[in-house]
C-alpha cells in the first residue's frame, strides 16, 4: 500500500470515529458529598452522531474549582486551576513525548486532559471509571497491594519529572509548598488540627488520654518554627522534584484484574505541583493515604517500595545526575517524620471518617481554624485504635521539642 493511499485510509478512520455532532449533554454529580473541599465533580454525558452516522455517548469530568468566599480566594491565590492545566499541557504532555522516545508501553499514571475554560475555572477530563478505574472507598485507605503499586506508580512519576528537568523542559521555578511556608495556613490546617484532636480527645477517649490530651496542647510559635524549617530543603543532600503535592488515596484511581487485584494505578488532582524533597509526596501517601496499621507493619519494604521504582525509572529514562540510595531517602523520610505524624493526627480521622462534613474550609480560614473540623470523626467507633499508636508516638518524641 503506498503512501497516498494509507493517509486517506487513516484520514477516513479518524473521520468515522470523530464526533460530527452534539445531540444532548447532562451534567450530574460524580462523588457523593464529602468526598472532595476544593472542587465541585461532575459527570458530563454527551450524546453524540459519529462521522460514520453512528450514535454514541461520550463520557467526562467537569472539575469546577471553588470561586466564592475564603475557600474561592485561596484558590485563585495559589492558582489552583491554572497550576492543574499547566501541569497537564505541559508536563504530563512531556511525559508521554518521554514514554514515545524510550518505548515504555506502561499505561500513563494521569487521565487524558480535554479542555480548561478560564473564565469558569473550569477543567474537562477523561472520564476514567468508563475504562473501568476506580477509586478505593476514602474510608478503608489503601492495603498493602494498592500500597505498593501506589509507590511504584510514583517513583516512576518522580523519575520522570526528574529526566525533564535535567533535560531543561520543565524548570525549577515553583512556588514553595503554602503549608510550608504560610502562618495562616499552618495555624488553620495542622495546628488547629493538633488542638482539635487534643480537646475531643480529653471530652471523649477516656481518663487514660487526659495526660496525652494536655501534651497535644501545644503553642503555635515553635510548631510553626518547625514546619517552616521543614520546607527548607536542604538541596545539597535530599532528592529534590516536582512533587504531585497532594499525593493521598482519593486522588488515586485503580485498575483490576479479573482477580480483582489492582493492576495499574493514575493520580488524579495535579493542583498543587511543588518543587521539594521527593520524599514529601511519599510521606503523604504512607500518613494519608495507607492504613495505618499497614503502614506501622510495613514502613521500610513501603520506602524501599518507592526507591526501587524511582532508580528504575530514572535508569530506564536515560537520568544521567546521581540517584539517591535508599539510605538518602530514608534520612529524608526521618527527617519529615514530624510532618507526617502530624497530618495524620490533625486530618486523618476526618479523610477516613463516615462524616460528608468532616472540613469547612471556609470556617477553617475565616476563624483561624477554631471551627471548621468537625469533633464526631474522631469519636467515630475504631479510630482510638487508628489514631493511638502515632499519638502517643508524637507525643513522647516530638511534643517535648515544641516547649
Amino acid at each position: 500500500m503506498d503512501k497516498e493511499v494509507l493517509e486517506v485510509v487513516l484520514k477516513n478512520l479518524a473521520k468515522e470515529s470523530g464526533v460530527a455532532s452534539i445531540l444532548d449533554v447532562e451534567a450530574v454529580p460524580a462523588l457523593p458529598k464529602g468526598e472532595n473541599y476544593t472542587s465541585t465533580i461532575l459527570r458530563v454525558t454527551v450524546k453524540v452522531v459519529l462521522g460514520n452516522g453512528r450514535k454514541a455517548k461520550k463520557s467526562f469530568i467537569m472539575k469546577k474549582m471553588i470561586t466564592e468566599g475564603k475557600g474561592g480566594e485561596f484558590m485563585k491565590e495559589h492558582n489552583v486551576a491554572q497550576q492543574e492545566t499547566r501541569v497537564y499541557t505541559a508536563i504530563l504532555k512531556q511525559m508521554s513525548y518521554l514514554m514515545e522516545e524510550f518505548e515504555d508501553t506502561d499505561e500513563p499514571l494521569w487521565c487524558n486532559f480535554v479542555h480548561y475554560d478560564p473564565s469558569s475555572s473550569c477543567i474537562l477530563l477523561e472520564d476514567l471509571k468508563v475504562s473501568g478505574y476506580s477509586c478505593v472507598p476514602r474510608q478503608e485507605s489503601l492495603d498493602l497491594d494498592h500500597a505498593i503499586l501506589a509507590l511504584r506508580g510514583l517513583g516512576r512519576y518522580h523519575g520522570m519529572a526528574k529526566v525533564l528537568e535535567q533535560r531543561g523542559i520543565i524548570s525549577n521555578d515553583n512556588k514553595p509548598n503554602g503549608l510550608f511556608n504560610d502562618l495562616k495556613l499552618i495555624r488553620c490546617i495542622p495546628y488547629a488540627g493538633i488542638l482539635n484532636v487534643s480537646k475531643v480527645m480529653k471530652k471523649s477517649w477516656g481518663p487514660d488520654w487526659e495526660d496525652t490530651s494536655k501534651k497535644l496542647n501545644i503553642p503555635f510559635e515553635p510548631f510553626a518554627e518547625k514546619w517552616r524549617s521543614m520546607g527548607q530543603v536542604p538541596t545539597d543532600t535530599e532528592f529534590i522534584v516536582l512533587n504531585h503535592g497532594d499525593c493521598w488515596s482519593n486522588n488515586m484511581m485503580f485498575k483490576y484484574d479479573f482477580q480483582k487485584r489492582p493492576i495499574i494505578v493514575k493520580f488524579l488532582d495535579y493542583q498543587n505541583p511543588n518543587y521539594n524533597t521527593s520524599c514529601i509526596d511519599v510521606t503523604n501517601v504512607l500518613y494519608l493515604g495507607i492504613k495505618p496499621t499497614v503502614r506501622r507493619s510495613n514502613y521500610k519494604l513501603l520506602v524501599q517500595t518507592y526507591h526501587e521504582s524511582l532508580v528504575r525509572s530514572l535508569n530506564k529514562f536515560g537520568f544521567t545526575g546521581t540517584k539517591p540510595s535508599l539510605e538518602e531517602i530514608m534520612a529524608s523520610m526521618k527527617r519529615l517524620e514530624v510532618f507526617g505524624l502530624t497530618i495524620f493526627i490533625s486530618i486523618y480521622a476526618g479523610l477516613v471518617g463516615l462524616s460528608t462534613e468532616a472540613f469547612n474550609l471556609e470556617k477553617l480560614l475565616t476563624t483561624n481554624g477554631e471551627e471548621g473540623f468537625n469533633e464526631d470523626v474522631i469519636r467515630e467507633p475504631g479510630m482510638i485504635e487508628k489514631l493511638g499508636p502515632d499519638i502517643l508516638d508524637f507525643v513522647e518524641r516530638y511534643v517535648p521539642t515544641f516547649h
